[in-house]
């Protein structure tokens, strides 16, 4: 059978906006009121209103895991990273020599890029550990720290190309972390479909690429030219007697400022949402499960108007309602998903792969998925 003629399996994601915005405004109210303490049960309490919205062949997903183990993964990441961290930046600029702390501040960040690829292991080995579909547990096998070691490599990788290996270094994590995700006993395949996996990829990624350079250069160039007008027009004169700006004046070029900067990473999304598109289709097509094979159908506007509303709803709420913007970004994702051939399901028994004690560990303090989850 061709893999048209296969049966498809599309999932769908029924949540609606005001499913989640009541539960993310009673969550931000009680951070506040706690001190940010309330987070690990709130990102409990918003995870299982959207793994119950999301359906496959009629089932919904379930989600199993507890705020008690968020905080139990925050208790060990306080000595590993949290305290270090607030060391660093904070008290090492008062306690030592400059030169001394700008070296310490360097070695952190040596050591940050590791552990934030080891932080996006373990919260995916603990989302999926907690994610039940028909009562089958699915799982990640591996090492969070190999995982590190190897994108440590392709993130040096990418400096020295100034980026442009960025692509194969995306399919390469993508890889490694599909090829140990287990649905039940059941491993999920990344498959090779004869032609290299960045492939596709290297032209939306050059419209990026060359996409940054530019959103900043119009962003500043038109701030450069409003600013000439309104000082052609004396709009942005100094004071005659101090001879400093005038308060206008400051007022005027601090928003012109962000104005600025805020147009250039729209243009940057703008610019970065065919290769975003691209690469996540990129990676479905590639995902296999007993021989059903995944497809997802993003597109680069599409993409675009949820990354836009996320960002404004991230902004306008200060962070407070940012997983209402996770949201929509997992709706839109799983609304696209389709499965291409149907597994085996009866044959697949529970998973062999141990379950993780605690949560998420330093992945809160990076807060790589909005409060929401990957699924």
């Amino acid at each position: 059978m061709t893999a048209e003629s296969l049966p498809t399996q599309p999932f769908s994601h029924t949540g609606k906006l005001g499913n989640v915005s009541g539960l993310a405004f009673k969550n931000a109210l009680l951070n506040i009121v706690t001190f940010t303490l309330y987070r690990f049960w709130a990102r409990t309490s918003i995870r299982r209103r959207l793994w119950s919205r999301a359906w496959i062949m009629g089932e919904p997903l379930e989600y199993t895991g507890t705020g008690w183990e968020l905080f139990r993964g925050f208790l060990i990441a306080l000595p590993t990273f949290f305290i270090p961290a607030i060391f660093v930046f904070y008290i090492a600029p008062f306690a030592m020599s400059p030169i001394a702390a700008g070296w310490l501040t360097f070695g952190f960040y040596i050591v940050a890029v590791p552990m934030i690829a080891a932080a996006r292991f373990w919260m995916r080995r603990y989302q999926l550990s907690r994610t039940r579909w028909r009562g089958i547990r699915m799982g990640l096998e591996g090492s969070a720290w190999s995982f590190a070691a190897a994108s440590w490599g392709w993130t040096i990788l990418q400096t020295l190309s100034l980026g442009w290996f960025t692509p194969s270094a995306r399919m390469k994590r993508a890889q490694l972390l599909w090829s140990n995700a287990r649905f039940g006993d059941q491993p999920f395949n990344f498959v090779d479909d004869g032609k290299p996996a960045a492939e596709p990829l290297w032209w939306p990624f050059a419209l990026g690429w060359v996409g940054n350079f530019a959103a900043w250069f119009i962003a500043f160039f038109g701030m450069g030219l409003m600013f000439a007008a309104l000082g052609f027009n004396g709009m942005l004169g100094a004071d005659a007697e101090s001879g400093q700006p005038t308060q206008n004046a400051v007022i005027t070029m601090a928003v012109g400022f962000v104005t600025a900067g805020l147009l250039a990473l729209t243009l940057m999304a703008v610019f970065w949402a065919p290769y975003n598109a691209a690469a996540m289709n990129r990676i479905a097509s590639l995902i296999e499960l007993d021989g059903a094979r995944f497809k997802l159908r993003a597109t680069t506007f599409g993409l675009l108007g949820v990354t836009l509303a996320g960002w404004g709803i991230l902004i306008f709420s200060l962070g407070l309602l940012a997983p209402i913007a996770g949201m929509l970004q997992v709706r839109y994702v799983i609304n696209r998903l389709v499965l291409i051939g149907t597994p085996r399901f009866a044959e697949i028994g529970q998973s062999i792969v141990a379950e993780p004690k605690s949560g998420e560990s330093i992945a809160d303090a990076f807060d790589l998925d909005m409060g929401v989850g990957i699924i």
